[in-house]
């Protein structure tokens, strides 16, 4: 905690002196990070328990308009408040100091602090900036990271765009997390990957509405068996991702959604103005062009059946073999498959929020031979974190005393195949003559049953304990089964993690 005037210091004189030199209301609400995680799960369960379908968007992050008139002053948390609209010439600086502890089975606790510090600036009708940073203790000693540590700490910008909202139009430039589909987690993209450097534009009209994203990738990162089979190449590579979905009101309660991506690149490869052309089919282009470049399909769907419930999906399509005239034919689909049902219970009463979700995805989705077209964006998956070559069932129980706090229980049950979009791409088709058959999952499968009972919320106490400090309790107990993929090697594993977050925002009027 001891670095936090500091911080605070260096970002008010630097917000001070860049942002207002800015000409930019509306911004987005962040995600994938507590506490706004809270408060989509609030969000998602009053839109369903309301039945208004258009209080879920079918991207995110949302703007935050899509508050207006779900939750009045009182329910409204300091999260929402911190993106809520401000007045027109003010900044309004915010932070969030969290000290977590951390402890599993086996290991020893850590102490995992971390501070979020940003800026929201709105000086006019259609345009706004959100700025926002993190120091991260459990990024620097997560094994994936590969960016810079200072002091023990991870930092990196979270939030950087500029966001115009005009009627039917939004347009945004910058960093910011996304995700696109029913849930922040999705097969498609997840509020789990990293911040995404991107340009996006969407587009509603009636019942329909379109979106794309172009986004500049970090560079590949070949394992062992790439640099022996591509000897001459030399893995410097421009790497982009451009995706584009339309969305249909079938009905005021039942929505689909189609969306298609393209990760492509290549050493001094530019972007390409056919993967820039949000009208344009990605799939017919790469083919017409005779790239090898890496193209997913998918559709999506939500629907409102009753108030207070909701039947979801979402289908991935990254490879599908429809001719069976080569022996290169016979490598297998490469799907994934989302399905959920929730209930949205009532706050104040016995009567919990119940989710019921059920995930697989096959062996090779997001991978392919060429380094530079998988699905990975600084060590990490910009779909769904499962991964490849796994399913997963889950039920989810979760009460809350109020719209300020909740408390969960959840029994998750997972398989883990032997293959990942982190090892090798093999081919055991091409080695072998006739019809090719893989099991799901592939190899010896981990099997492992997790239970889990966590609690989240502003501690009610007082005034100022409810609108600045944010507690966050998870514990749970695991069994595992072919750990690692090892046949007989079973294990179990258990962990308790708590932490408390302060939050504080201050507007400060330029005008003056």
């Amino acid at each position: 905690m001891k670095y936090i005037n500091q911080l605070m210091t260096t970002l008010i004189i630097s917000m001070l002196i860049i942002v207002p030199s800015l000409s930019f209301g509306d911004t987005a609400f962040p995600i994938g990070q507590i506490p706004f995680s809270f408060d989509y799960k609030l969000i998602c369960r009053t839109a369903i328990s309301s039945g208004k379908l258009n209080r879920l968007p079918p991207v995110g992050p949302y703007y935050s308009s899509t508050f207006d008139n779900i939750f009045s002053n009182r329910e409204m948390s300091s999260a929402l408040k911190m993106a809520d609209k401000i007045p027109e010439n003010d900044i309004r600086l915010f932070s969030i100091a969290t000290e977590k502890f951390q402890s599993e089975k086996n290991t020893k606790t850590e102490d995992m602090f971390s501070f979020i510090g940003g800026a929201n600036y709105q000086p006019s009708k259609y345009f706004g900036a959100l700025f926002m940073f993190k120091l991260d203790r459990a990024k620097a000693i997560d094994p994936d990271y590969i960016g810079k540590k200072w002091r023990g700490l991870a930092g990196d910008i979270e939030t950087a765009a500029i966001y115009f909202k005009k009627n039917n139009l939004t347009l945004t430039l910058g960093r910011q997390r996304i995700f696109w589909g029913p849930q922040p987690v999705n097969l498609m993209f997840s509020e789990t990957a990293e911040p995404l450097d991107i340009f996006s534009a969407g587009y509603k009209k009636g019942r329909l509405s379109f979106n794309f994203l172009f986004a500049r990738l970090d560079g590949s990162r070949p394992d062992s068996i790439d640099y022996l089979r591509f000897p001459a190449y030399s893995f410097k590579d421009n790497r982009y991702i451009a995706a584009h979905r339309l969305d249909i009101l079938l009905y005021k309660n039942c929505r689909l959604g189609f969306f298609e991506s393209s990760l492509f690149g290549g050493e001094g490869r530019p972007p390409e103005l056919y993967y820039l052309n949000p009208l344009q089919f990605f799939h017919i282009a790469q083919l017409n062009e005779n790239m090898d470049d890496n193209t997913i399909l998918g559709l999506d769907f939500i629907i409102l059946p009753a108030r207070s419930y909701s039947i979801y999906g979402q289908l991935l399509v990254d490879d599908f073999q429809i001719d069976r005239k080569t022996q290169g034919d016979q490598e297998p689909n490469e799907i994934g498959v989302m399905a959920g049902l929730f209930k949205a219970g009532k706050p104040g009463s016995l009567s919990p929020d119940i989710k019921i979700e059920y995930t697989r995805i096959t062996n090779r989705t997001y991978h392919q031979i060429i380094p530079r077209n998988r699905y990975l964006y600084r060590n990490k998956l910009l779909g769904h974190p499962l991964g490849s070559d796994s399913d997963s069932l889950s039920l989810l129980v979760r009460f809350w005393p109020d719209v300020h706090r909740y408390a969960e229980i959840e029994i998750a049950w997972r398989r883990n195949g032997e293959g990942s979009i982190y090892k090798p791409w093999d081919m055991p088709w091409l080695e072998m003559e006739g019809d090719y058959d893989e099991p799901f999952p592939t190899g010896i499968a981990e099997k492992s049953l997790y239970i889990a009972l966590r609690a989240q919320g502003y501690l009610p106490f007082s005034r100022y304990t409810a609108d600045h400090l944010f507690i966050s309790l998870d514990a749970g107990y695991g069994s595992i089964k072919n750990y690692q993929n090892i046949s007989g090697a079973n294990t179990s594993t258990s962990w308790l993690n708590f932490s408390l977050s302060w939050l504080g925002f201050w507007d400060i009027n330029m005008a003056e």
